[in-house]
């Protein structure tokens, strides 16, 4: 009884009158049980706890009962409409974590991807996940890769990857999902599904022992419920094989890109969680304490910005105050600039990071990205602040055929750096701010003029991700794909 407590404890709080008279209040304790393994369907609650009990804490009995929550929540989704596809979808998804041959590690760190699954499922809604299952919940397996990670860095967690001589924890965890993936059929799913039941079938035992007539009544109910769905498993559980396996040899090639950047999950692996770009706010603090190369403490650019728009020719977008977004204003990033038309098969490159847009506003010649060296050109050059884009990566864009594309080139001009309200930040007691110098030729080009059939990959520019000598957090975060905004 004190492990079951335990376990209970780790979902829900004792009850305060849990004991009378000296003695323990069983019907309490009956209510306790009930509430437990009947609560609302939380996938962050009951997974993320139970692998921390399961892996770390090893807190008896606390796997078993979120695994009775889990199955009976799918259950009564299915129990509500059993001819919804993606309700059996959820449930293999909480059945498959179950699985005895993933190993206690493994089986730990797939419930929390296998949770974010479901979560997709639950709230994507038919007509996404008909349209494809993957791409409608790869939100929310990127939050669960995230969430993935900061179970990773739990230090007992490390030392059980390093006894398992796991040289890459993505790596294996990509292998055990192919294994799934090509395993899985509808009778170990029957037969795992038999082995929760039979746990809840003595914890429905306990509250029919102990519990009120109405309390015991609904119990059996319950078990009832989940015994009906699961002899009707068959033909639902099949209908979802197909899904699922599609989900889970994506999944595998999600995990195998954390493997392939290196990001390795070991002893003394330092692992950021997600990424995300210096706010402004870090880029000011950070340049208080330590100038980057790339900065200079100067009283003015070297490169003053022009002062008028130019006038518009036609075929070429307004780039002035007037104009709309991402175009608002462009022609104050120029010292000098000039209408011009590319020709059909030029190559031009943006530099970008995970999270930019590939249709964005500023472009290069490929003459100039050949010349850049460093991260610390780029950010001179092109007077590019950390907040506004934390590069890493490049695209390119090859003009197709027809009349050209056309652009607004020239010098650009050096950025002084402003806080939030739009004061100058200074550098020091004589006048000084900081500047980025500008000078390398800029393209600035409309969107609506490009098309996405003529984009290339997403390539590493070889800088890295890392700002301010501090690397820049990238797991659960697609490397390397486009983000193209339509």
């Amino acid at each position: 009884m004190d492990e079951l407590k335990n376990a209970l404890a780790w979902f829900r709080a004792a009850p305060g009158n849990i004991y009378k008279s000296g003695t323990e209040n069983l019907q309490v304790i009956a209510q306790w049980i009930w509430e437990v393994i009947q609560g609302d369907f939380n996938d962050e609650q009951t997974t993320a706890q139970a692998v921390t009990g399961t892996v770390i804490s090893m807190i008896p009995l606390v796997d078993q009962i979120c695994d009775v929550r889990d199955v009976v929540a799918n259950c009564r989704k299915i129990n509500d409409d059993s001819t919804n596809k993606w309700a059996w979808v959820a449930l293999v998804l909480t059945l498959i974590g179950l699985f005895p041959t993933l190993g206690s590690l493994a089986k730990g760190c797939l419930k929390i991807m296998f949770a974010y699954g479901r979560k997709g499922v639950s709230q994507a809604g038919s007509h996404a996940l008909n349209s494809g299952m993957w791409q409608a919940t790869r939100p929310f397996v990127e939050a669960g890769i995230v969430k993935l990670n900061e179970f990773l860095a739990r230090p007992t967690v490390r030392r059980t990857i390093s006894a398992l001589k796991w040289d890459n924890v993505y790596l294996e965890l990509s292998k055990k999902v192919r294994a799934l993936s090509s395993s899985l059929n509808v009778s170990e799913l029957l037969r795992v599904m038999d082995e929760v039941i039979a746990i809840l079938r003595k914890l429905i035992d306990l509250i029919q022992r102990y519990g009120n007539a109405a309390m015991s009544t609904r119990a059996g109910q319950l078990l009832q419920m989940v015994i009906d769905v699961r002899n009707k498993s068959n033909q639902g559980l099949r209908q979802a094989l197909a899904p699922v396996q599609d989900w889970l040899n994506r999944l595998a090639q999600r995990l195998e890109v954390e493997h392939r950047l290196g990001y390795r999950v070991s002893t003394n692996a330092v692992n950021p969680h997600n990424f995300s770009r210096p706010s402004l706010d870090t880029e000011i603090q950070n340049m208080a304490k330590r100038k980057p190369e790339w900065v200079d403490a100067v009283k003015k650019g070297k490169y003053p910005q022009i002062e008028d728009m130019p006038d518009i020719p036609p075929g070429h977008s307004d780039i002035g105050v007037a104009a709309p977004r991402p175009l608002k204003s462009a022609f104050s990033t120029f010292h000098d600039i000039r209408p011009d038309t590319l020709p059909p098969g030029t190559k031009i490159y943006r530099v970008l990071d995970p999270g930019s847009n590939d249709n964005s506003i500023c472009w290069m010649t490929a003459q100039e990205f050949k010349e850049l060296r460093s991260k610390a050109d780029w950010r001179r050059q092109f007077a590019v602040w950390g907040n506004w884009n934390s590069n890493g990566e490049f695209v390119t864009y090859t003009v197709p055929a027809g009349p050209g594309l056309p652009v607004w080139r020239g010098k650009t001009a050096s950025q002084q750096l402003r806080d939030s309200t739009g004061r100058t930040v200074q550098a020091d007691k004589n006048g000084n701010s900081f500047w980025l110098e500008g000078g390398g030729e800029q393209l600035v080009i409309d969107p609506k003029h490009l098309d996405r059939k003529n984009i290339g990959p997403r390539e590493f520019t070889g800088w890295g991700y890392d700002e301010f000598g501090k690397e820049a957090g990238l797991i659960g975060v697609p490397i390397l794909q486009h983000n193209w905004r339509d």
